[in-house]
């Protein structure tokens, strides 16, 4: 239960239009520095983990890969897999990081 309370901060983050979902849109909202937190699944692929971490890097925005896989990412947000995600709003990224250090707790 723990585990998904991070998930549902994410989701209602998408609900409220304060995330980006998929390697461009996450990009993008680096670059225009809209995003404040970027979140990837943990089987993402090398080549697209070091270009989501190069471009937000660059961008000073703070990447994490999440514990959850691309698909799990996904079907949370109605796709079939999502590579990664972009909190645009500072308490949408305050309520996920609670939600994860809850969960890293009870662990």
């Amino acid at each position: 239960m723990n585990e998904d309370r991070a998930l549902m901060a994410l989701c209602l983050a998408r609900k409220a239009g304060k995330l980006c979902c998929g390697t461009e849109l996450c990009i993008e909202a680096s670059r225009s520095k809209k995003a404040l937190l970027v979140l990837t699944a943990n089987d993402v692929s090398p080549q697209t983990l070091k270009r989501i971490t190069d471009k937000s890097n660059h961008n000073g925005v703070p990447v994490e890969q999440t514990a959850y896989s691309r698909e799990r990412l996904g079907a949370a947000f109605g796709f079939p897999e999502c590579a990664c995600v972009a909190l645009c709003d500072r308490n949408f990224v305050n309520m996920y990081s609670q939600a994860k250090n809850k969960q890293s707790e009870v662990n």
